[in-house]
């Protein structure tokens, strides 16, 4: 039986190749409830590999995978899972769903595809569409609304299982910055009052630090895993990623955590 006080996601030296290609190699990695990660590294480094292995879409040549203190690979209870892709923000406009049967789609899961809603299910619905700020738009076509707002809504489909771990890779691809720092703020708020434990793939790299509580750096291997204020005070930031980038310090003190 999974206990709170366990590991959500806890990897132990997996490796993993494509064909003769080496991706991942040798990664530990553990995150506890309630926390926020970040998982950075350059284009190539294998975060969305890992994200893949984490949600048993690949097996690990080698090394073990842990979700709530059961092996991935005999792990059944997905609907704790909330996972939102980089393909999320590109939905096709012209698609013909409302809002409403967007999130809905989060429920499959549970319900089966040839089950329709209840009225309890579409209360589980509002309440995600309330969770993300999104209510009011429960009768409008998807393809209607801005990126900003989809991303919400993909958030609110993620949520409608009530998952207890939400994954995101690369959720801010092709948003404007107003709307990614929006995204962010929802995603504080989901962390911080609702207990969310939450795995971020991004490059944003000076946003999200403001936002997250950890950090892990991937680059096949990981170069680093601890607490924002120890990866901003880290002064070879070139050498964790591989090439140069900007360091970039916040006043997280203004900052409830």
């Amino acid at each position: 039986m999974y206990k709170k006080s366990e590991a959500v996601i806890d990897i132990q030296q997996i490796s993993y190749q494509y064909e003769n290609s080496p991706v991942l190699n040798r990664v530990s990695l553990n995150v506890q409830p309630g926390s926020f990660l970040g998982l950075v590294g350059p284009n190539g480094s294998g975060k969305s590999t890992l994200i893949k292995c984490i949600l048993g879409l690949l097996k690990p040549q080698a090394g073990t995978i842990h979700l709530f203190g059961t092996d991935v690979n005999h792990f059944t209870k997905w609907g704790k899972v909330g996972y939102v892709s980089q393909r999320a923000n590109r939905f096709n406009a012209g698609f013909p769903a409302t809002v409403f049967e967007v999130v809905s789609m989060g429920l499959f899961g549970q319900l089966g595809l040839f089950r329709f809603p209840k009225k309890k299910d579409h209360h589980r619905v509002y309440e995600a569409l309330e969770t993300v700020g999104m209510s009011a738009y429960a009768k409008q076509s998807i393809g209607r609304l801005s990126g900003g707002q989809q991303q919400r809504v993909f958030i609110a489909r993620a949520l409608v299982s009530e998952p207890e771990l939400l994954i995101l890779d690369e959720p801010t691809v092709g948003v404007d910055a107003n709307s990614a720092r929006h995204f962010y703020d929802l995603l504080g708020n989901l962390n911080q009052f609702h207990g969310l434990t939450l795995l971020l793939v991004s490059h944003d790299v000076g946003t999200m630090t403001r936002y997250v509580s950890d950090v892990a750096c991937l680059n096949q291997t990981l170069h680093f895993h601890g607490s924002t204020r120890d990866f901003e005070a880290n002064k070879d930031l070139s050498a964790l990623y591989g090439y140069d980038v900007q360091h970039v310090i916040h006043e997280h003190e203004e900052m409830a955590r």
